[in-house]
């Protein structure tokens, strides 16, 4: 019996002695790993598990500056099994190996590394005066000799050895981020962080990208709660009251712009109106609000102004009024992240599509979202500016903000002029030169060519009271603007009379008057016809000066150096237009499907058939003149004497408007209008495509050529387009 007592006992000391002198062996001061060298005097620890995925840059890790050319020296190229630790706030490097460290590997390590060294009993003496000593498969570097106190040991968070590169915060509240590097993306996962509530994960390209002017930069997005979490917005917010998903911030020409989605149940400017105590307004109405702070950030000073507009269903925010019309133009021309795809490359690249905050500037790209308590940030590591794209946007395509109804717009070669109701102003590169009202209602066409052949163009057009001449300065000429003491039927008209320039108009009390060039009355002459709205035709034959003067009850043609009747004609169809070669006057009009040619003495010829002939006007060249029309799906030029030129296939029916431009080298374009997409079209009047591009344009365009290309000058809802085509 004692026996047996006695073996349970030494088999139970036994037990003990083992636990006791095992646990001795795994804590005593001959066991050390990387873990006890750190604790919380070092910050945070960056641990490089792959060399040859990390970029330290990329983690945005901090160490001491003393370091830095050690550190790169490091971090240059890898070695088997190799783990490297860096302090952040410690002069303390440690390389961990999957063997143990002798003096022969660690000098075999130096040199590869590139490291100079003095060997000194078991120390290495590095540049720059660092210390190297060894333990087991710990390589330990700093400014002196690291006491290996493994009793300062504390329990690291939990980091994942399969990870590219780790940075464990050895805070109050230690916590650790796995960091993964992938071609040129890296993921910060960071696995412990519970102070982080759920937040729901957007789609911001879905959300905002068919609003966004596609040369913006410093692009910044964030949910509505993640914005709450990160105290970027308050509950008490205007922005946070009615923003149902989230908002982005962005740049555009260097100003700020904020642009928010807004629930079906609340309208922003119901809550503006409210706060200016101004709730009698309608929604929308008002576009400047002062004094107002929708967030702490926004506008940036409590007593200044902004500007809001809706676009689509988000509304568009700007301290200034000219770079909300700037985003709303881009919206309307079509330049949207939406619609180019290297825009939404700069933006969206490699980055997860749903996330709580984007942000995109020239020295960092990264998103972050909310999983579980889990924070995943994604960094991009091959930074794409687009301050380039914007200034591509700058240079070929321009906007001019306008309240007034564009009802002309004329090619001045170097600039372009337009017409509004009571206004006529002359633009460059989206910036309006000059501004002149005139009175009375525009009449026809206005001109804008060489008419007094001085070498200049000039502005010529009639209105209800008045005739006018500007230059290209909007002055006028000596002379004008004429007052009329009749109402004009038609605009007024110059020709090269014999002793200068003159012009006639045609008045409703069925009257000719000529005036010279400066705007000094000559003599007048009574019609027996009644004149319509159809402008005087006026041509050189031999060297007498004549004009057709159309009637609703016939015609007269008159000579009008001495203004005599020279004879009368039968009603013309009332699409008839007139055209010339150097010898012979000609006019032509539809007729059963038919062109018919007619000239003055009375022959007449049908130069084919064109099925719904439309938009048949004069070409005027610089030695002859010609005749154009639309035929269904195609254009076509005629000359003078009825022999078609050109001809153009047109991708639509739909063309309400074209323009045919004489270039320099001699050689046409024209553009043609599809007035229900409101697309432009360019081509030869050869039938080629200048390019594949389509501009967005409304009603009414003009072409210039410039000495930097081809100008496309268009209206959009509430502004003015200008497009670039580069010369080839």
């Amino acid at each position: 019996m004692i026996s047996r007592v006695f073996f349970i006992f030494a088999s139970f000391f036994s037990f003990c002695c083992i636990l006791f002198f095992g646990y001795q062996l795994i804590h005593n001061q001959d066991t050390i790993s990387a873990e006890s060298i750190f604790n919380k005097k070092d910050g945070d620890v960056l641990i490089i598990n792959n060399l040859n995925e990390t970029d330290i840059k990329v983690t945005s890790f901090s160490y001491p500056n003393n370091q830095s050319k050690l550190i790169q020296k490091i971090t240059s190229s890898s070695i088997y099994s190799e783990r490297v630790f860096i302090s952040s706030l410690r002069n303390r490097i440690v390389i961990e190996l999957s063997t143990d460290w002798n003096p022969l590997s660690i000098q075999r390590y130096l040199k590869h590394k590139k490291i100079r060294y003095k060997a000194n009993a078991e120390m290495y003496l590095l540049e720059n005066g660092f210390v190297a000593s060894y333990s087991n498969n710990l390589l330990i570097i700093g400014k002196e000799t690291i006491s290996t106190n493994y009793w300062e040991k504390m329990n690291w968070p939990i980091w994942d050895k399969m990870a590219s590169c780790n940075i464990v915060h050895l805070s109050s509240n230690p916590y650790s981020q796995d960091i993964y590097c992938k071609e040129n993306t890296t993921t910060f996962f960071q696995s412990n962080y519970q102070s982080l509530k759920a937040s729901d994960k957007v789609n911001d390209f879905e959300l905002f990208a068919s609003v966004l002017p596609k040369g913006l930069s410093n692009y910044h997005f964030q949910t509505k709660n993640y914005a709450l979490s990160s105290k970027n917005l308050k509950k008490q917010d205007l922005l946070y009251q009615w923003c149902d998903k989230g908002y982005v911030t962005f740049e555009i020409d260097g100003v700020k712009v904020l642009i928010s989605d807004f629930k079906l149940t609340t309208d922003p400017f119901e809550l503006l109106n409210e706060e200016t105590e101004e709730e009698e307004l309608v929604s929308g109405s008002r576009s400047e609000y002062a004094g107002i702070k929708i967030s702490s950030q926004f506008p940036q000073k409590t007593t200044g102004s902004f500007f809001i507009k809706y676009i689509e269903d988000k509304v568009v925010i700007a301290e200034n009024a000219e770079t909300v019309n700037q985003v709303l133009a881009y919206y309307e021309t079509g330049r949207t992240l939406a619609l180019s795809e290297k825009a939404k490359k700069l933006i969206y690249l490699n980055l997860p599509s749903e996330v709580c905050e984007r942000q995109i500037t020239e020295d960092k790209k990264f998103t972050k979202s909310i999983t579980n308590n889990k924070l995943i940030t994604v960094s991009k590591s091959q930074f794409i500016t687009n301050t380039k794209e914007l200034e591509t946007e700058k240079e070929n395509t321009f906007t001019l903000p306008i309240s007034q109804n564009i009802r002309y717009i004329l090619n001045a070669s170097s600039m372009q002029i337009c017409f509004t109701d009571n206004n006529v102003f002359g633009i460059q590169n989206g910036k309006k030169l000059w501004d002149k009202s005139y009175q009375g209602t525009l009449l026809g066409s206005p001109v804008c060519e060489d008419l007094l052949n001085n070498a200049d163009s000039q502005l010529f057009f009639t209105t209800s009271n008045k005739i006018y001449l500007f230059d290209l300065n909007g002055n006028n000429y000596k002379g004008f603007p004429i007052l009329l003491k009749n109402k004009p039927c038609s605009e007024a008209v110059f020709f090269d009379g014999k002793k200068g320039k003159n012009l006639i108009y045609v008045s409703t009390n069925n009257t000719v008057t000529k005036y010279n060039g400066q705007g000094k009355r000559l003599k007048s002459k009574k019609l027996s016809i009644t004149p319509n709205a159809k402008a005087p035709f006026v041509f050189k034959n031999d060297k007498q000066n004549f004009a057709v003067i159309s009637g609703n009850n016939g015609g007269q043609l008159l000579q009008l150096d001495n203004l005599s009747s020279y004879n009368s004609f039968s009603t013309l169809n009332e699409k008839t237009v007139f055209c010339a070669t150097e010898t012979t006057p000609a006019f032509f009009y539809p007729e059963k499907r038919k062109l018919i040619r007619n000239d003055f003495n009375g022959k007449k010829s049908t130069l084919g058939s064109y099925p719904n002939i439309q938009s048949l006007q004069t070409i005027k060249g610089n030695t002859r003149n010609a005749i154009s029309f639309l035929s269904d799906k195609k254009f076509h030029i005629i000359d003078a004497a009825g022999k078609e030129i050109g001809t153009v296939n047109l991708p639509t029916s739909n063309i309400s408007y074209y323009q045919v431009l004489k270039l320099e080298d001699g050689s046409s374009i024209v553009g043609f209008l599809d007035n229900i997409e409101n697309t432009i079209y360019v081509y030869t009047t050869q039938g080629k495509k200048i390019t594949n591009t389509e501009f967005e344009g409304q009603e009414v365009f003009c072409l210039s050529e410039t000495p930097e290309g081809i100008i496309i000058t268009t209206k959009g809802e509430n502004l003015i387009i200008q497009y670039k085509l580069d010369n080839k």
